[in-house]
C-alpha cells in the first residue's frame, strides 16, 4: 500500500515536471522569434551598408552659370529708357568714373586698400580656383552690367570666393573697341564686395577674361 502511495506521488511530481518543462520550451521559442524580429533590420542595415561600400559618389563643383539673352528683360529696358531706379544689384555703380588710378600692373589688376598688396598676383598664379564663370558675349551694355553685378551677388550667397569674368577681347565690336573689357573693370571696383581683381593667365583667357576675389560673405564664415 506503501508503495502505491510512493508511485502515485512519483506519477504527480513527473507530470509537474513535464508539464513545466513543456512551458519553458514554449517560452524558449517565444524569445526565439522575438529576437528574431529584432535582429532583423540590424541585418538588413548591414547588408545594406556592405552593398553602398562598393558605390563611389559623384563630386559635382558648385557652378553658377548665367547664358547671354538676345535682349534684355522688359522691366530693365523700361528702365533704361526712363531712367527709373535700377535694380538692386545695379544700385549704386555707374558705367563712367576714371578708374585708372587705382589699377595696378599696367592696368591689368586691382587691389583694395584693405586687401594684401599681393593679393591680384596670387590670384593670376592660381592661389584661388575660380568656383564659376561668367561668359558676357553678345550683351549689351546695359545687359552686361545687370548680369555681372547678379552674378557677384549670387556667388557670394553661395560662398563662391573667386570667380571668372570673360568680357572678350573686342575683337568682334564695333571699331574693334574693348568696351565691356574697361566697363567690368569700371563695375567691379566700385563693388565693396571684391578684394581684387586681376588679368587671367593665357590659359583661361588672357586679356579676355579677369579673375575676381571676393569678400567671405558673413554667413558663409566659420
Amino acid at each position: 500500500m506503501r508503495g502505491s502511495k510512493v508511485g502515485l506521488a512519483d506519477l504527480k511530481r513527473l507530470k509537474k515536471d513535464l508539464q513545466a518543462e513543456r512551458e519553458r520550451a514554449a517560452l524558449a521559442q517565444r524569445v526565439a522569434v522575438l529576437k528574431k524580429a529584432d535582429t532583423a533590420p540590424v541585418d538588413d542595415m548591414a547588408a545594406f551598408k556592405r552593398t553602398m561600400q562598393s558605390v563611389t559618389p559623384i563630386k559635382q563643383a558648385a557652378r553658377v552659370e548665367h547664358k547671354p539673352v538676345a535682349q534684355p528683360a522688359p522691366a530693365l529696358r523700361r528702365a533704361n529708357a526712363l531712367g527709373e531706379t535700377p535694380t538692386r544689384a545695379d544700385a549704386g555703380v555707374s558705367d563712367g568714373g576714371e578708374i585708372t588710378h587705382l589699377l595696378s600692373e599696367g592696368g591689368t589688376a586691382f587691389v583694395r586698400s584693405d586687401a594684401a598688396p599681393d593679393t591680384a598676383r596670387n590670384l593670376r598664379r592660381g592661389q584661388w580656383r575660380a568656383g564659376a564663370e561668367l561668359d558676357l558675349h553678345g550683351l549689351r551694355v546695359e545687359q552686361a552690367r545687370h548680369a555681372l553685378l547678379s552674378f557677384l551677388d549670387e556667388c557670394q550667397e553661395h560662398g563662391i570666393r573667386c570667380v571668372r569674368i570673360v568680357h572678350g577681347k573686342g575683337y568682334g565690336s564695333q571699331g574693334l573697341e574693348p568696351v565691356l573689357k574697361d566697363k567690368a573693370r569700371t563695375w567691379l571696383v566700385q563693388k565693396n564686395e571684391v578684394l581684387a581683381f586681376s588679368e587671367a593667365p593665357e590659359r583661361e583667357g588672357g586679356a579676355g577674361a579677369l579673375l575676381v576675389l571676393l569678400r567671405q560673405a558673413e554667413g558663409t564664415r566659420k
